[in-house]
């Protein structure tokens, strides 16, 4: 059942515990292997929140994190707005479970299931000034990622913002692409493989027994791993009454679209 977790930072400069130590390693895995699996990630996520600074009309902003995963975007986000209420959603406990160890005691993280029409009403804010979709959208087929764009329209306030980064390759950019994944050459190594990474978790005395309850929550979940282009994310935003919708970066597949709520 989806639920709502206070997260549980220690603010003190003690030695970290057991339990801390073991938590942020297998974050700082999981970092390196989202660089291998999505390079352009770091460079996106200042993009966004860069047009989140641009926009915003105060300091203290309400910001909700679709698949927010370990935190690494919240970490972002409250280093640069330390005074803003900041949820987090996701349905993996595992990664809620790290998130929750270095994430402020202030902050919301939610379990539940954005294939699930009724994820919102388990919200702590009505409204947010600020959706963040960040390498989330991809798992959702088009009929519920549709649906779900006319759902985070919902819980923004009038003027908020939402904001999908992804992977959106362009047809005619196939080659601009190919050559642009080139020059970039091959990304680093993680120190730790995808099944290397889950397998040491599963074997970890703090987050083993959690890999046994994600089986029974992820059971049946799969990814639809579909990518269209930007502009049919920006054409189903404008056609779900958001006042405006536009690509606000792009480097090589991966962009971030950007939509805002007419103001009231």
């Amino acid at each position: 059942m989806p639920s709502r977790i206070r997260g549980a930072a220690r603010a003190n400069t003690d030695p970290p515990s057991p339990r801390s130590a073991a938590l942020r390693r297998w974050s700082r895995g999981w970092d390196e292997m989202m660089a291998v699996y999505q390079p352009n990630r770091t460079a996106g996520v200042q993009a966004v929140l860069d047009t989140v600074d641009a926009c915003l009309d105060h300091r203290h902003p309400k910001v909700l994190d679709l698949g927010g995963g370990t935190g690494s975007v919240g970490h972002e986000v409250l280093g640069r707005w330390p005074d803003a209420s900041y949820s987090l959603l996701d349905l993996d406990p595992v990664l809620t479970s790290i998130a929750r160890e270095h994430l402020p005691p202030h902050t919301d993280l939610i379990h539940a299931d954005l294939h699930d029409p009724g994820w919102s009403q388990h919200l702590p804010h009505h409204r947010y000034d600020t959706v963040l979709a960040v390498m989330t959208v991809h798992y959702l087929p088009p009929e519920r990622l549709t649906q779900l764009y006319a759902e985070i329209r919902d819980v923004l306030r009038p003027g908020g913002l939402l904001i999908v980064l992804d992977h959106m390759p362009e047809p005619g950019l196939a080659t601009v692409n190919a050559r642009m994944r080139h020059r970039a050459g091959d990304p680093p190594r993680p120190s730790m493989s995808w099944r290397e990474w889950w397998d040491g978790v599963a074997a970890d005395p703090f987050l083993g027994p959690i890999v046994a309850e994600r089986a029974e929550i992820m059971r049946g979940q799969t990814s639809a791993e579909w990518n269209p282009p930007a502009h049919w994310h920006v054409d189903t935003l404008r056609a779900s009454s958001y006042g405006e919708a536009g690509v606000a970066w792009r480097h090589g597949a991966d962009a971030a679209v950007v939509a805002a709520t007419p103001n009231a």
